[in-house]
């Protein structure tokens, strides 16, 4: 079995339509436009796979500007795509699945539809689908090609996922689901994060040893965490005899809306075919984030797009987002 990089080709990016109003208030309108910006600039160069309620089947078609965008009408209780649909693997020259269990991050009442999502996917695409009872969203993890999955201890060993396992047997059976060498735990993430602390806010691999990691100045509440999680990390791939590089990405200024705070990252964007696309905050950083990725992936456009509305619901492109590896 094997774990199988953002960063490589997509059969297909499956996303939710935004269907919360208790999360999103007034918001929602601006958010589903916001949405429809990152369907259509994906299936410009990927086949696109949109779930949705009942409700919103016609909504959610006049949206729709090019042909490679398939709607499927599925009960919803949210858009968080990256959290709620299958973890896809090889498993010789065949994709498999995992679904592992969603509890709405020990926070929410309404996840019964969002954790029956995943299982429906995969009869959908017909991709053999295995059962795991650890709590595990997708999110919460990330991996290279080198057998090394990266999550948050905050996250998977938070008392509010309710694990029925320890924590060791919640390793050792991640280890084998996926043939890992290794898992690394970040200790926490950013502060405010509605998920205890998404590791796709705090890194991502993008080949060649590289890994973008979430940074920031003083002046920022995030400072020290994220200044200790360079320094777990950096010692993590010494002990290990990795070669590594690690690409600092600055957060955005922090915003609020409606008096929120806005748990916002760079790093919280999509490898799409030829592109990536890539949140977008309208402030300083932006242009200085957006030359560190064009410099790094000469041949892909970088694509910004303004995500406000959905960062407000506690996620990004990244987590409305899922790919399913092409084989």
């Amino acid at each position: 079995m094997k774990l199988i990089p953002e960063w490589y080709n997509h059969d297909y990016c499956l996303i939710a339509w935004p269907c919360n109003k208790d999360l999103y208030g007034e918001i929602i309108i601006k958010a589903k436009k916001e949405v429809g910006y990152v369907i259509n600039e994906i299936s410009k160069t990927e086949d696109v796979i949109v779930l949705c309620n009942n409700e919103d089947l016609k909504e959610l078609d006049k949206i729709r500007k090019t042909k490679n965008i398939k709607i499927l009408e599925c009960k919803l209780d949210d858009s968080w795509m990256r959290d709620i649909a299958p973890i896809f693997f090889r498993e010789g020259n065949k994709l498999k699945s995992i679904n592992f269990e969603f509890n709405g991050y020990g926070k929410y009442l309404n996840y019964y539809n969002d954790n029956k999502v995943s299982e429906f996917i995969s009869n959908y695409l017909n991709i053999p689908i295995r059962f795991s009872d650890i709590v595990l969203e997708g999110g919460a993890i990330t991996y290279d090609d080198k057998r090394n999955l990266f999550t948050t201890s905050n996250v998977i060993f938070n008392s509010n996922r309710k694990q029925k396992k320890s924590k060791e047997n919640i390793i050792q059976e991640i280890k084998l689901l996926f043939d890992l060498k290794n898992i690394f735990m970040f200790q926490n993430g950013l502060l405010d994060d509605d998920t205890d602390g998404h590791v796709d806010n705090l890194l991502c691999p993008i080949g060649k040893n590289k890994y973008l990691i979430a940074s920031t100045n003083k002046l920022n509440p995030n400072y020290e965490i994220l200044k200790k999680n360079k320094t777990d990390i950096i010692k993590f791939f010494n002990e290990t005899n990795q070669k590594f590089e690690l690409i600092d990405i600055p957060l955005p200024k922090i915003k609020k809306i409606n008096n929120k705070t806005i748990v916002s990252s760079y790093i919280n964007f999509y490898f799409s075919k030829n592109k990536i696309i890539l949140p977008k905050f309208n402030v300083k950083e932006d242009s200085e984030v957006n030359a560190i990725f064009n410099e790094l992936f000469p041949d892909r456009e970088i694509v910004m797009l303004e995500t406000e509305n959905i960062n407000y619901g506690g996620g990004n492109i990244h987590c409305i987002t899922m790919n399913v590896p092409q084989i």
